[in-house]
């Protein structure tokens, strides 16, 4: 149920994945919305097992999610590790973090920008002629980090560890469209946010009026190009701080027993 004292923030995150950001926006005075429009689910570990020792030995092994994160670690250690000298990439600070907390030393990060481009500016991959390159990933999704390493010459080679299954409830959007519950909306890829889309049917076009913040700058051109025409905020940093951080430059700062009007 909303609370109707705050202003009330849809979070889009799957299942199991959404509480963090959940409890930032309640502290912040902002009323959280919890639809997932998605699960994530782990893939076939023998399969992505066997491609990973395929895969070996390699130069660098790039994480282009936290979800790659949690399921490609199981992976990795049930194909008994990653080669010796193995350079480790992560898009973000939640995913790098994730990766030094397995026992992962030294992992590169982009600076600023958390995202496929992100990682392409890394100038460790820029020289990349010859070397094998694994990509923990999901199925489908961008191909820009695949298709631009391999311009630049590298024996790419994909872990697929885990996929995306469309999910959430249609009935409740529509009754937290219909009561003005949604102040913003918050998305942290582009497969939660067209789902949303998917979810909203008819209402879509209500939707996309409503401000939104995402993760990254990514995200904020496929949002635009999905047809959105409310402000659309790209969190400073990729995290649920830098996603609430953003919902408050989008919404000002909420008082406490107000009713956003």
């Amino acid at each position: 149920m909303a609370d109707t004292h705050r202003p009330g923030v849809l979070v889009t995150r799957p299942a199991g994945q959404a509480a963090a950001l959940g409890d930032r926006l309640r502290a912040a005075g902002f009323a959280p919305l919890y639809l997932p429009t998605l699960a994530i689910e782990a893939t076939d570990a023998t399969v992505a097992v066997a491609a990973l020792r395929a895969a070996l030995p390699c130069a660098v092994a790039l994480f282009i999610s936290a979800n790659a994160v949690q399921h490609g670690l199981p992976v990795i250690a049930a194909a008994g590790g990653l080669s010796a000298g193995c350079r480790v990439a992560a898009v973000g600070p939640a995913s790098a973090r994730a990766l030094r907390a397995a026992g992962f030393a030294d992992v590169l990060m982009p600076e600023t920008r958390f995202d496929s481009e992100g990682l392409l500016a890394l100038p460790e991959l820029n020289q990349v002629t010859g070397q094998r390159v694994v990509i923990f990933r999901g199925e489908g999704g961008r191909t820009l980090l695949a298709d631009t390493l391999a311009t630049r010459g590298a024996d790419l080679r994909a872990v697929i560890c885990y996929r995306r299954v469309a999910a959430g409830d249609p009935a409740q959007l529509k009754a937290w469209l219909e009561t003005n519950a949604i102040a913003a909306l918050t998305a942290t890829s582009r497969t939660s946010l067209d789902g949303l889309l998917t979810l909203a049917g008819p209402a879509a076009t209500q939707l996309k009026a409503l401000p939104l913040a995402v993760l990254g700058a990514a995200l904020a051109d496929h949002a635009r190009q999905a047809g959105f025409q409310g402000p659309i905020l790209p969190a400073g940093e990729a995290s649920d701080a830098g996603l609430v951080a953003a919902v408050r430059a989008l919404l000002g700062s909420p008082t406490a027993g107000k009713i956003r009007p």
